[in-house]
């Protein structure tokens, strides 16, 4: 801990980055880039691409609130390297 809880944020990102190395922080973006496709795609993708005349568009609200959780740590790995 650096700042004494000013920024535990930072602290946190900065410990993130000492324990795993450029090298791991690069694979779980790689990772979390691939799953957050993933999710968009079954969210969004499979509707549009598959459309059924029988089925209303539905949004996967589970699949999308991870998905969002996902871009925001991507961002953040990214901020970190």
């Amino acid at each position: 801990m650096v700042s004494l809880m000013c920024n535990w944020f930072t602290d946190w990102g900065r410990a993130i980055r000492e324990g795993l190395g450029e090298t791991w922080l690069m694979v779980l973006i790689a990772l979390f880039v691939g799953i957050t496709m993933f999710l968009l795609y079954s969210v969004f993708l499979s509707q549009l691409i598959k459309p059924r005349a029988d089925r209303k568009f539905k949004i996967k609200w589970g699949q999308l609130f991870f998905a969002i959780v996902f871009i925001l740590f991507t961002i953040w790995f990214c901020t970190l390297l």
